[in-house]
């Protein structure tokens, strides 16, 4: 219990700190190239991007101090307060909160996919001749 209370140094957890920060950057790095990926890939998908958004900002926020907390020497307790409910915000996303919104969507986007548009009547819609005249077709 009074590890949780020791300053984060290298001194006092030297198999953890620069493990720490440097895991810290890379996460924060991997979420930030994801997320633009995402953007990209699933901009007519809603549901999906809202996840997305939900786990890049709750690992931004607290990977992202992780690096300046590591170098001023705060407590561990201080660091774990910090870290573990980001992690546990984007958990909940993930699998909580948007299976079911997505799961929707995807129903949705099948429905779509696979219901033919309504036939319309092959009389009442003439094409055009290369000439540019509309001519009746037999």
């Amino acid at each position: 219990m009074a590890k949780l209370f020791d300053p984060f140094t290298p001194l006092n957890f030297p198999d953890l700190f620069t493990l720490m920060w440097v895991g810290s950057l890379l996460i924060v790095i991997g979420s930030i190239v994801v997320y633009n990926m995402a953007q990209r890939r699933y901009r007519r998908y809603p549901a999906i991007l809202a996840l997305h958004e939900w786990v890049f900002w709750s690992l931004v926020i607290s990977w992202g101090i992780t690096p300046l907390l590591v170098v001023i020497h705060v407590p561990l307790l201080l660091l774990l307060l910090i870290l573990l409910p980001g992690m546990a915000t984007a958990a909940y996303a993930a699998f909580v909160r948007f299976p079911s919104q997505i799961a929707a969507a995807n129903d949705e986007i099948r429905r779509r996919r696979f219901v033919p548009p309504p036939r319309r009547d092959v009389r009442e819609r003439h094409k055009p001749t290369p000439a540019g005249r509309r001519r009746r077709h037999r």
